[in-house]
């Protein structure tokens, strides 16, 4: 495990209640909280560093001496290693502090991105804003990857300094040899030419934001568990070969349904089979077409999309 420089922190925590350590207690010392609470975090003790006290004079001048802190040294599940104390004035103020921290640097290296889109690029959009907003945000994107040259996600990415890559059939085939592919050796050679570049950016993380390419082969298999896909609707229903975009839309309100929304998933050999992270539901009302129904999902779009990222770098860095 490599850590990051110690940082002194000297910030309240707030242990919960059930979680301190009975046998410590019988002793009469505090028990270290077994969980706790840091900004809004829990944390949970795992290994047992160090436990030191400290001493302090008897206000009235008898020489005697009396307990001033204990202090604990320990690593969390979660990775980090902490020293905590407890002052011991004698109320009911006592109170629990963290006083350094030095925190896991893989846990807190934020996972290497790449977003496929096609068109306008909004869910990038929405990512990119979330990452500027957010300092401790857990992702970046190092590579956007459209499979058209005209795309305005470009023009979004080109504005944020991000790296881009067209990677269509034609050019990643050639023209003439795209022109009489079958429609698999296509997706295999862009699927292919992918993966060569999030190779080439140390990419841990693919995001499908509209990637008109399903993707195939090494690829999906390389990044088994890594890949996630919004799609317009509520998995598993419309979902499959053909359901992209509008034709979803058209065949939700055929159905006769009384919701939709979107779905957050991972990525397997299969078309929208894989397992599904999150979804966002919105009702299908009297008189809606397509359009006015997409334009309900859009917003929630954006918010699926971030929390699915979120929580696939969570799970990657084990938090």
């Amino acid at each position: 495990m490599t850590l990051l420089p110690q940082e002194f922190i000297s910030e309240s925590i707030t242990p919960l209640g059930s979680s301190f350590d009975s046998s410590s207690m019988a002793r009469g010392e505090p028990g270290l909280p077994g969980v706790f609470i840091w900004r809004g975090k829990e944390y949970r003790v795992k290994t047992m560093i160090e436990a030191k006290k400290t001493l302090r004079s008897c206000r009235n001048g008898s020489g005697e001496h009396y307990i001033n802190k204990h202090y604990y040294a320990f690593e969390t599940e979660s990775g980090e290693v902490m020293t905590v104390y407890r002052k011991r004035s004698g109320s009911k103020k006592d109170s629990w502090v963290l006083l350094t921290i030095e925190r896991n640097k893989k846990m807190n290296t934020p996972v290497k991105t790449a977003v496929l889109v096609s068109g306008g690029g909004t869910n990038l959009q929405a990512l990119i804003d979330y990452q500027k907003e957010h300092i401790d945000c857990p992702y970046t994107i190092d590579l956007v990857v459209s499979s058209t040259k005209d795309a305005f996600a470009l023009e979004r990415a080109k504005k944020s300094y991000i790296k881009t890559e067209v990677c269509s059939p034609y050019s990643v085939m050639g023209s003439e040899k795209a022109q009489s592919a079958d429609r698999d050796a296509k997706r295999q050679a862009v699927s292919n030419a992918v993966m060569e570049l999030c190779k080439q950016e140390q990419i841990e993380v693919i995001v499908l934001a509209g990637f008109l390419t399903v993707l195939s082969g090494a690829l999906v298999h390389e990044y088994s568990g890594r890949i996630i896909n919004l799609h317009p609707a509520l998995l598993p229903k419309f979902g499959g070969v053909g359901m992209w975009g509008h034709h979803v839309h058209e065949a939700v309100l055929a159905s006769g349904e009384n919701e939709s929304g979107c779905t957050v998933h991972l990525v397997d050999e299969g078309c929208d089979t894989g397992e599904i992270l999150l979804q966002k539901k919105v009702a299908v009302l009297e008189g809606d077409t397509p359009e006015t129904l997409y334009a309900r999902i859009a917003p929630h779009e954006h918010d699926a999309m971030i929390e699915g990222l979120l929580l696939l770098s969570g799970r990657i860095r084990g938090v």
